[in-house]
């Protein structure tokens, strides 16, 4: 199943050693908390890609199912705990070595659960060095009432490296009648390109969320967003090809959506009643724009 497994806790940088509480005596009345990171490195290999490194450690797991011959290798991220309550703690670092390719994507929607008090947290990094392609496809993020996350995603892009980046965030499960009142939401992404800053950008929330949600300036009154980043040296030539994509949205959708593009960067913003209308519209448009389907794990 694995390519290749390799680095020890000690050299990752995800090990205990650089953790604080991973590894320390907890007082009896602590509560059990997960933890789990992910290291990938791919690499260029004769005509194609492949995993380099593979780490893995607690709650975090990666499988590699196979693909189609001359398509990129894809990973596929799990969490063993079943979604994150406060003080759960993630992290992910995904690397691509000059001249590769690779697919990142999870096993299903990460669920936030109602937290008495501290953030669940998630840190992600991505590396891509010259004339590498990633594509960083995970399914969206369910948060629940009462839920704490704060997540942030740190990328260092090459100057002709080429990123397509989906981060969704849902706000409860509207087919079960949820509705999500309070909690907190800290969501950042941090991008550089040659070490200089291009794009940051953080969605904040907190306390009465479902009144935020509803600000005309906010969501709406909607329930899922998504955002979608396309960080390459065609973005800015490939807006009208995003744009009638998003023309073409069925009217029955109800998916509002947007692109604009600038200094190699695109960003297409998507907010809907629910994630289901939300996820037929990602997948209808990452088809048109990829020109193949997504990834088999993601069901709609």
């Amino acid at each position: 199943m694995f390519a290749v497994i390799s680095r020890s806790e000690r050299d990752t940088g995800f090990g205990s050693a650089d953790l604080p509480g991973i590894g320390a005596r907890l007082p009896v009345s602590a509560l059990q908390r997960s933890f789990g990171a992910v290291d990938l490195v791919f690499a260029r290999r004769n005509e194609g890609s492949e995993p380099r490194r593979v780490f893995q450690q607690g709650a975090m797991k990666v499988r590699f199912p196979g693909v189609s011959a001359g398509e990129p290798p894809e990973a596929v991220l799990l969490n063993l705990a079943g979604g994150l309550t406060g003080g759960d703690r993630l992290e992910f670092g995904v690397g691509l070595e000059e001249g590769s390719s690779a697919l990142v994507t999870t096993q299903a929607c990460e669920r936030i659960y109602r937290s008495t008090g501290d953030d669940a947290v998630v840190m992600g990094r991505i590396r891509l060095e010259p004339g590498s392609r990633m594509e960083w496809l995970p399914q969206p993020t369910i948060f629940f009432d009462g839920a704490r996350l704060k997540r942030e995603t740190h990328v260092e892009l090459a100057a002709d490296a080429n990123l397509l980046a989906l981060e969704c965030v849902i706000f409860g499960r509207t087919a079960r009648g949820e509705t999500v009142v309070s909690g907190a939401l800290s969501d950042s992404w941090f991008a550089h390109r040659d070490g200089q800053l291009i794009h940051a950008e953080c969605f904040a929330v907190a306390d009465g969320i479902q009144a935020a949600l509803d600000r005309p300036s906010v969501l709406n009154g909607n329930r899922a967003m998504a955002v979608l980043r396309y960080i390459a040296s065609d973005a800015e030539e490939r807006i009208e090809h995003m744009r009638a994509l998003l023309a073409e949205a069925p009217a029955e959708s109800a998916v509002i959506s947007a692109a604009s593009a600038w200094n190699g960067i695109m960003i297409v913003r998507f907010i809907a009643a629910d994630g289901y209308r939300l996820n037929c519209e990602i997948g209808r448009v990452l088809a048109g724009f990829r020109r193949k389907a997504l990834p088999r794990v993601w069901s709609i």
